[in-house]
């Protein structure tokens, strides 16, 4: 805003204009973006049961405070955190502070003070959910001082660093900066020196500087990442910080969460396992009958409300068509809920004939060790082990009619992985990102997820808390890594504010892993973060392309004018000649060069660099080209000159129309331009830009406000014939570079460009 204010100051109305709506256009992307996050909120907005005056009340969350005695049921948010005083088949659901995707037993038993979070059994939590019986607890700390409290003061110490892309652009502008203070006190200088008056020499060396500095190109920028933003958007990822959309293409290694993330955070029966003579249909049905979830079907769609593994089970009897004969013909007479100290469900049924049946399921250890049976028992548990180690859930199945009880089977159960996950791992690391994994689950778990990922043991970190995470995201960055962090619980926010860039869950995550991240996935997939990190490479590769475009026309003109000052001959241009080229003729077509389609080896050639937007011989080839369009307009200004030609008008058709037929060169290092596939967008926007140039010439109204005169039909082709020298050039350039890439090498006849492209770094 200050640079519009001096701009308009200074009389430099199209550059004030240009700026403001910059600013407008930065603005009303974040802002939006921020509104599509905060608008998600709405669904997380909780109250909470409180024994006040001996009374249960209702009141918002936010009321409850310490003293107060919650009351929490099945289905009920934790309001705060809180010591339990009573607890009756209590489980709670920690993903979202734990990574731990299965339920919790609590229990009122007192707890070692040095428990960690996932074995605080006394202690109920703030932001988790009641998934089975209820509970009354002292409510202890609220706010700051609760666990995700705590948490969130990692979030705010945690401070994200400067993206790729701002210290890619800071390097290259203290580079220019520097160069253009010097190229204009040296020529103010020369032109003071000769004697030439000092308000000559000061207006030349205001417009040697204007020359020096791409005006369009904070403005491209802006455009093109909020253009990525917007497809990011369509694929499912709402950007909240602009740079985030770039910093993706840069990323070098993604540390991902796993539940919700890699997995669907829905438990299912994923094995059954019969004992004796009974059968599958045998086990699920006794499960089912020891299980209190409940089925509903609403508008063609079923679902189940109840704890997760109940809902699992009775779930699995209803796709396997058992759940309707189960539940006939028998009457609930008894219960006893699940409880931590049991470790176990029993249900008992009286069937239409008056016998009773008790169904039982819980932990293996616990029901295999009353079964009569020895060596049925001996064999089951040696099978639940099995499928323990391979990080499934196990629970045994029984029933008794009198004293007995009889062994029926196990059943296993798993939070399956997200189809698409294995895929888009492999996608990831043939794309030169890393892939490590950071969960609080169980380290079997963690390892299991792990091996079906096909993810290195050294790439598993288990059972960390959140500052064990924030930690390892430092390390990984301090070594140099470009970091994506993904995440959905209150436990990720810390390493999602850290990261070079957040990516939160929009649908399971909670609010504030969404406010801490840069990216919001609205359907939760590790798919989606490969696509944004393809997308990201898109986005780099063409800003790449169109700063190298703008610095070519920049270098020409400074070229242009150090050549002419030096000579004695006076400014080549007016100060509102170069902003018309370095603003609009030259950023239209930037700007769409942002909407080039990806190469198809963008995801091949690894992530690019984070410290340089350009290679030493990337400068010497753009000083090349800036010297050819220099030396192109300079040709023109001389025969401006020494004909009956206005030579600033000729030597400004020269370069902006130069530019022009230049950016479909820019478009490949070294495919030529009529071999690319088709931008509409540049074609039109090159169109308009050409229209607004044959507009400042011969239309009488802008000729004096941009220092121009109508050219005839014979200067005009001159300036058309010099404008296509410097495309002609790169052309040629890139002709010979084909040449020596294609050129056999040591007898082995392989052409060094269909050699695989070097993969970038990919992290242990």
């Amino acid at each position: 805003m200050v640079a519009v204010v001096v701009a308009a100051a200074l009389g430099e109305r199209v550059e004030a204009v240009a700026i403001g709506l910059i600013v407008v256009l930065g603005f009303t992307q974040e802002s939006g973006a921020e509104r599509a996050v905060l608008a998600l909120r709405d669904r997380f907005r909780r109250t909470a049961h409180v024994i006040r005056d001996g009374r249960e009340h209702e009141v918002p969350a936010e009321h409850v405070v310490p003293g107060d005695v919650l009351v929490v049921r099945e289905g009920d948010g934790v309001a705060a955190d809180a010591r339990l005083g009573e607890a009756h088949g209590l489980e709670v659901d920690e993903s979202m502070l734990t990574g731990e995707s299965m339920p919790v037993g609590k229990t009122a038993d007192p707890v070692a003070a040095d428990a960690v979070l996932g074995d605080r059994r006394s202690l109920l939590h703030a932001g988790t959910a009641v998934t089975r019986g209820r509970g009354r607890a002292l409510v202890v700390a609220t706010g700051d001082a609760t666990e995700a409290g705590r948490i969130a003061r990692l979030v705010a110490a945690a401070r994200p660093p400067q993206t790729p892309l701002q210290e890619r652009l800071g390097s290259m502008a203290r580079i220019l900066a520097a160069g253009g203070v010097v190229l204009t006190v040296a020529l103010t200088a020369a032109m003071a020196l000769r004697g030439e008056p000092l308000r000559d020499a000061f207006f030349v060396g205001v417009s040697v500087a204007v020359a020096a500095v791409p005006e369009g190109l904070a403005a491209t920028v802006t455009i093109a990442l909020a253009l990525g933003a917007r497809a990011m958007a369509e694929r499912g990822a709402i950007v909240s910080r602009l740079a985030a959309v770039e910093t993706l293409g840069a990323t070098t290694l993604v540390c991902t969460d796993k539940t919700g993330t890699l997995t669907e955070n829905a438990l299912q029966v994923v094995a059954v396992k019969p004992s004796g003579a009974s059968s599958e249909a045998d086990v699920l049905t006794a499960a089912v009958l020891a299980s209190a979830a409940e089925l509903l079907e609403r508008d063609e769609r079923v679902e189940v409300v109840g704890d997760p593994v109940d809902a699992a089970i009775v779930l699995a009897a209803h796709e396997r068509g058992l759940l309707e004969s189960t539940l006939a013909g028998r009457t609930l007479v008894a219960e006893v809920p699940f409880d931590p100290a049991s470790r176990r469900m029993t249900r008992t049924y009286r069937d239409d004939d008056a016998r009773e049946v008790t169904f039982s399921k819980g932990a293996p250890e616990v029901l295999l060790a009353e079964v009569a049976d020895g060596v049925a028992s001996r064999e089951a548990d040696a099978a639940a082990r099995a499928w323990a180690e391979e990080g499934l859930r196990v629970l045994a199945v029984a029933r008794s009619i009198g004293n007995g009880l009889v062994h029926v089977g196990l059943i296993a159960l798993h939070d399956p992985l997200r189809p698409s996950a294995g895929s888009a791992i492999r996608e990831a690391r043939a794309a030169g990102v890393g892939v490590k994994m950071l969960t609080g689950d169980h380290p079997a778990t963690a390892r299991a997820i792990a091996a079906e990922l096909q993810l290195e043991p050294e790439d598993v970190h288990a059972r960390i808390t959140p500052a064990d995470k924030l930690a390892i995201v430092e390390q990984l960055q301090a070594g140099g890594d470009v970091v994506a962090v993904t995440g959905d619980g209150v436990n990720d926010a810390p390493a999602l504010r850290r990261a070079d860039a957040g990516v939160a869950m929009g649908r399971a995550g909670t609010e504030t892993a969404r406010e801490a991240a840069d990216i919001v996935l609205t359907d939760d997939d590790f798919a989606t973060i490969v696509a944004a990190i393809r997308e990201g490479r898109r986005i780099a590769e063409n800003i790449r392309k169109f700063v190298a475009f703008l610095l070519s026309a920049n270098f020409g003109e400074v070229a242009l004018f150090a050549v002419a000052v030096l000579a004695g001959l006076g400014a080549p241009m007016t100060v509102v000649q170069v902003l018309l080229v370095n603003v609009l003729t030259d950023g239209l077509p930037a700007v769409a060069l942002s909407r080039d389609a990806a190469s198809a080896t963008a995801m091949e050639r690894g992530p690019h660099s984070r410290t340089r937007l350009f290679g030493g011989a990337d400068w010497l080839t753009l000083a090349g080209l800036g010297t050819v369009v220099g030396g192109a307009a300079f040709a023109a200004f001389l025969v401006g000159r020494a004909g009956s030609g206005d030579e600033q008008t000729m030597a400004f058709a020269t370069v902006a129309l130069a530019e022009l037929v230049l950016v479909f060169s820019c478009r490949s290092r070294r495919e030529p331009a009529w071999r690319l596939p088709r931008n509409a967008y540049l074609l039109a926007s090159v169109a308009l830009s050409t229209v607004v140039v044959a507009l400042a010439v011969y239309v009488p109204a802008l000729q004096e406000p941009f220092g121009t005169t109508a050219l005839g039909a014979g200067d005009a082709a001159i300036v058309v014939a010099l404008a296509l020298v410097p495309t002609a050039f790169a052309e040629a350039g890139k002709t010979f570079l084909r040449a020596i890439s294609e050129k056999p090498k040591g007898g082995t006849g392989a052409a060094t460009m269909n050699a695989r492209p070097r993969e970038g770094r990919v992290a242990a």
